[in-house]
């Protein structure tokens, strides 16, 4: 089956914790999912700790509630072997993958290494291969760490990313603190579109 890469989203995320979304978080990523397919999208991701489950977890319950199809026809999931560490083996992996996509959404990027809350330095390999691929970048500020610094720089630089300003202020809302969730998943899917 071929699929428009311009209808592709890949969801790129992880989250040990949740930041301003808190105990919404994981609700937050499966009524994002769900929105998506909703409007005809196909999704891809990278099963990102604490991120990954929700989107299959919203994928398995718009698909099979609602379109009685096949889920592989609306979600790709590949999640990243823990045992293999080759640097050059995930570039690859990551390559692969994004590449299918024309949409890009960045959400969390926040893990759990040395007991402490750290960067997920791999969404960072992500927006830049998404990038480098001219995929429509989402990084969703309002759900704090590295999407919103991800926010941060897409915003201060919005005309390298964007071909028009029309949609500026929809954008400048992605990155609003405590923006209720319903709210967030509008913003993306109007930016999506």
């Amino acid at each position: 089956m071929l699929f428009d890469k311009g209808r592709t989203v890949f969801i790129s995320g992880s989250a040990y914790e949740y930041g301003s979304l808190g105990d919404v978080g994981k609700p937050f990523v499966k009524d994002l999912t769900r929105t998506l397919l909703k409007n005809n999208f196909r999704i891809i991701s990278g099963f990102g700790l604490g991120v990954g489950s929700s989107v299959v977890e919203g994928a398995l319950d718009e698909v099979y509630s609602g379109k009685r199809e096949k889920i592989s026809d609306h979600l790709h999931v590949y999640p990243f072997p823990s045992s293999h560490h080759l640097s050059n083996f995930k570039d690859c992996y990551r390559e692969d993958m994004i590449s299918q996509a024309g949409i890009a959404i960045f959400i969390f990027g926040n893990k759990l290494e040395d007991i402490s809350i750290r960067e997920a330095d791999g969404m960072l390999k992500e927006f830049e291969i998404a990038r480098s691929y001219n995929a429509r970048m989402i990084p969703v500020g309002a759900s704090g760490y590295v999407a919103e610094r991800l926010w941060l720089q897409v915003l201060r630089h919005y005309d390298d990313y964007f071909d028009t300003r029309e949609k500026f202020e929809l954008f400048l809302q992605l990155g609003a603190p405590y923006t209720r969730p319903e709210r967030l998943i509008d913003l993306i899917l109007q930016l999506a579109k």
